[in-house]
């Protein structure tokens, strides 16, 4: 007796429901991936604008900012923020970045616009929004809701810059193009629109075979918007490496910035407190004449001062960090083989500095020190002996 094949033949009720199922399964697919697309699109927002308002915040001056006014734009302080801005506009594709003045009835309004085409006017209003506000407070903050203005329609992020003694002296702000974003939308909820309607074509006419093939074509779909998603993601990324690059080198000497320097603090002192550094050296440095350059040379020569003090500090010190932490102030921490060497190489730098005295070229005082794990609990109390000793060479130094 032979075998009984039972083949099952689907009818046209069976055929409705699974692509019904099919359709069903596409709108929650769509749905799902609007969604993910927004919130994707929006943290991608968040985090460049954050990224670029925290490092042009920690780059301005708040002393500087507090004593600009409308009639301050040809002073030394407005040249500088403006020309910093502005290089964050070029290298960085923003569409607006700005300085915000607070006034004192908590208002708020432009103090640098470093926008060509169309600047802002010294103390125009800017409407105020829970970023502004969070931002004044001390705390970097971005707007959910698009706001509307002359200048079209932006989401905006706004960091607060501090002044010396800490307190917020005045607020940068990015805007990003909301019209973008909304275009990004749009385009997925085409691709959405466009798969359902593949799939009550399904449903009028087409049988299960030529529905695998269109479950094909709309991987490849969602693959093709995968990729461009990653390539957009990268570019992002690259263009925030260079605002890091910016944020963590000195633009006139072309160091390690007082950014790096604080981070390399904070890695030594948790190396310190875990036990996993247990010998480094600290060398401090001043130029000494920078103001007398200044005061009677001008600021640009008092600049090529500061370049060739940093040029003799770097060629002695050619393996170790060194970080431009003021106007005229370095700092060298030796670690590994520079370490090991540092009583050779303070000896020839201080016989380099002893001849450039007597022959009346750049001056450089410097004090080093080294941790001792006997009575040392962090980086600040090594730097406090190696500034002390550079004071006291600086002394020595005007009696030659």
């Amino acid at each position: 007796m032979g075998k009984r094949v039972i083949r099952f033949k689907p009818n046209m009720r069976s055929l409705m429901i699974a692509l019904v199922l099919m359709l069903i399964i596409h709108i929650i697919m769509g749905v799902m991936l609007i969604t993910m697309s927004k919130n994707a699109i929006r943290e991608q927002i968040d985090a460049r604008m954050l990224d670029a308002v925290n490092t042009a915040a920690f780059q301005l001056s708040g002393d500087e900012l507090k004593r600009i006014t409308g009639d301050d734009k040809e002073s030394e302080e407005y040249v500088n923020a403006l020309s910093l801005l502005r290089s964050f506009q070029q290298n960085i594709k923003l569409d607006y970045i700005y300085a915000v003045k607070i006034n004192d009835d908590g208002t708020f309004a432009f103090l640098i616009d470093p926008d060509i085409e169309d600047p802002a006017d010294y103390g125009e209003k800017i409407e105020t929004t829970e970023a502004l506000i969070k931002a004044s407070k001390g705390t970097p903050a971005v707007d959910k809701v698009a706001v509307t203005d002359e200048w079209g329609r932006f989401y905006s992020a706004y960091a607060p810059v501090l002044d010396s003694d800490g307190n917020v002296a005045a607020l940068v702000g990015v805007d990003f193009d909301a019209d973008w974003y909304d275009g990004e939308l749009n385009s997925h909820k085409a691709v959405v629109v466009i798969l359902s309607m593949i799939a009550l074509t399904i449903i009028i006419g087409i049988t299960f075979i030529s529905h695998t093939s269109v479950l094909e074509g709309e991987k490849n779909e969602y693959r093709k918007k995968l990729e461009e998603t990653l390539l957009r993601e990268l570019e992002q990324k690259q263009e925030l490496g260079s605002a890091r690059r910016l944020a963590y080198t000195d633009p006139l000497t072309g160091v390690k910035s007082k950014r790096a320097y604080l981070e390399a603090i904070e890695r030594i002192d948790k190396g310190v407190s875990d036990g996993s550094i247990d010998e480094f050296g600290v060398i401090v440095f001043d130029l000494n004449g920078l103001k007398t350059v200044n005061d009677t040379l001008g600021h640009e020569e008092g600049d090529r001062y500061i370049k060739e003090g940093s040029a003799i500090i770097c060629g002695t010190f050619c393996h170790s960090p060194v970080f431009r932490i003021g106007g005229d102030e370095f700092v060298v921490i030796l670690e590994g083989t520079d370490y090991l060497k540092r009583d050779i190489l303070i000896a020839e730098f201080e016989e380099l500095i002893e001849e450039n005295q007597r022959s009346g070229k750049v001056v450089v005082s410097s004090g080093m020190d080294e941790f001792d794990l006997s009575c040392d609990t962090s980086f600040s109390s090594v730097f406090e002996r190696a500034d002390k000793k550079m004071y006291e060479r600086k002394c020595y130094l005007k009696t030659l």
